[in-house]
């Protein structure tokens, strides 16, 4: 928690930084080759008026019936020059031109565009290029700096089973890269990164097959294969594709981001539709598997099938809203708006990964995730109705009877004692309990152990003594066991003891 904390601080700086940045206003050049001003409009080149703006406009004009070239300060000084004029449509029209021959946004800062800042055509162009940061986009990046941490904390788990590991926390870190590149796109700010173009692009693809073998691996420990690799066929294909934009200069990436709908619009269209296939064909496998596990609920944890569940319902919410925002895109009705659904579900993807790994961490533990204890006794002609009848039967004989403190207990001499099977009691004790015979026994030895040396206020007994009272047949096991159990000596939690006795009470 103290490293989130961290994370959210540094996000908290870099945006007061950004925030601090003085946007000094672009000074205009008023200079043009072929119109002939007097010296009065070339004494001061910052003060423009209307006479000034109309004799741009006409060489404007008549520079268009002669199909003049613009540069980028004529593209400039036209759109100021419309400003002035209150020329909204025209203003905008040649300002969203300046912007993309010349790559600079700074000039929708310039004082000028006051006369038209009301304007529709003005707040389109301030919509398309001016930098904003919204609640929204701050939650989003924020959660994908989250959900970078989760990834590799995931990895760093002793017990977990490392393949399993490995591809959720993949699914998790490209989640995580996709909604800070869009929270980055989103806010404006990729005109101010050009090597982000494109960047999670390559990873398209990758969604699917890592949660589908994801499920596979957890559900069936399925080992991979050779021909699994087609699978990665499609994104080495599309990051094939996109190498050489990845290899360009950031000019020349800039030029592509300012120019993206015009440049790019088919390659946006093929990703998203071949996207929109691959997580719509992914996300039916993955619903099959956990509808195969479904089927075998008494053999299952219900934590691990209640993961399966969220996560799979969460992936499909996720798909369907990608689908809704493809579908548009491929029909050029681009609408932004449309990217909020499906980054909200990869956020609550990747925020309910984090939660199950704090609070429910055995869901990735190894043993408990391939459920050992249900494979064993799979082919076990147990009923559900019969095994929870032996659970109960067996608790009254541990808390009742207490027949934990017989020192010759086993699983035989137990079994007969509650008229079953040593295999039957043996699968009760692994699928409720999730120990083996000899844990239990001794977790319930310790337990009462720790009872009578809480009882013993005069110090009167010995360790050894209560070893033998409560099932032990030597000290060595019962110390050994003892420290399993508590984390602790006999020796160290008397002293424990001890000390809480004698401290004030305040």
């Amino acid at each position: 928690m103290k490293s989130v904390r961290i994370i959210y601080i540094l996000f908290l700086l870099f945006y007061v930084t950004i925030f601090a940045k003085e946007n000094s206003a672009i000074k205009t050049n008023t200079f043009y080759k072929g119109i002939q001003i007097d010296s009065s409009h070339l004494s001061n080149r910052l003060k423009f008026n209307k006479g000034y703006a109309n004799s741009i406009i006409k060489w404007h004009k008549k520079a268009l019936v002669e199909g003049v070239q613009f540069s980028n300060d004529d593209l400039k000084n036209i759109a100021i020059s419309y400003a002035y004029l209150e020329n909204a449509a025209k203003a905008s029209e040649y300002l969203e031109k300046y912007i993309k021959h010349s790559h600079k946004i700074n000039i929708i800062n310039n004082s000028v565009f006051e006369n038209i800042s009301n304007s529709k055509e003005f707040k389109g162009v301030l919509k398309k290029y001016q930098p904003e940061i919204n609640p929204w986009i701050l939650f989003f990046f924020s959660t994908g700096l989250i959900g970078v941490f989760i990834a590799i904390v995931l990895n760093l788990r002793k017990k977990g089973d490392t393949v399993a590991n490995i591809l959720i926390s993949l699914f998790v870190l490209l989640h995580s890269f996709f909604m800070i590149h869009l929270s980055l796109f989103l806010s404006k700010y990729t005109f101010n990164f050009p090597h982000s173009l494109y960047i999670t692009a390559s990873f398209s693809f990758l969604y699917g097959p890592l949660l589908y073998f994801y499920f596979r691996r957890i559900t069936e420990k399925y080992k991979f294969k050779p021909i699994d690799l087609l699978h990665l066929l499609p994104s080495i294909f599309l990051f094939l594709y996109f190498l050489p934009i990845y290899l360009l200069p950031a000019e020349d990436k800039l030029e592509i981001l300012f120019n993206r709908y015009e440049t790019t619009y088919f390659i946006i269209v093929f990703v998203v539709a071949v996207k929109c296939i691959s997580l719509a064909t992914y996300g039916y496998l993955v619903y099959k598997i956990y509808r195969k596990c479904l089927r075998a609920i008494p053999k299952q944890r219900i934590e691990i099938l209640r993961w399966k569940r969220n996560i799979a319902l969460l992936n499909a919410v996720y798909v369907i809203s990608y689908v809704i925002y493809g579908l548009a895109v491929i029909n050029n009705n681009f609408v932004e708006v449309l990217i909020y659904p499906q980054i909200l579900s990869m956020s609550l993807i990747v925020l309910y990964v984090g939660y199950t790994a704090y609070v429910q961490p055995r869901v990735f533990s190894k043993k408990y995730l391939f459920n050992q204890s249900a494979l064993k006794y799979q082919k076990s002609g147990l009923t559900e109705s019969f095994s929870m009848d032996l659970k109960e039967q067996l608790l009254q004989l541990l808390n009742r009877e207490k027949v934990y403190k017989n020192n010759s207990i086993n699983l035989d001499t137990l079994s007969q004692k509650m008229g079953t099977t040593r295999h039957n009691l043996s699968q009760v004790i692994n699928e409720h309990f999730d120990v083996n015979f000899f844990n239990l026994i001794n977790k319930y030895r310790i337990l009462e152990a720790q009872e009578i040396f809480k009882n013993d206020t005069n110090n009167n007994l010995h360790i050894i003594d209560v070893a033998y009272d409560v099932g032990f047949n030597n000290k060595v096991t019962f110390n050994k066991a003892f420290k399993e159990h508590t984390s602790i000596t006999p020796s160290e939690y008397l002293k424990s003891l001890k000390r809480q006795r004698i401290s004030p009470a305040y």
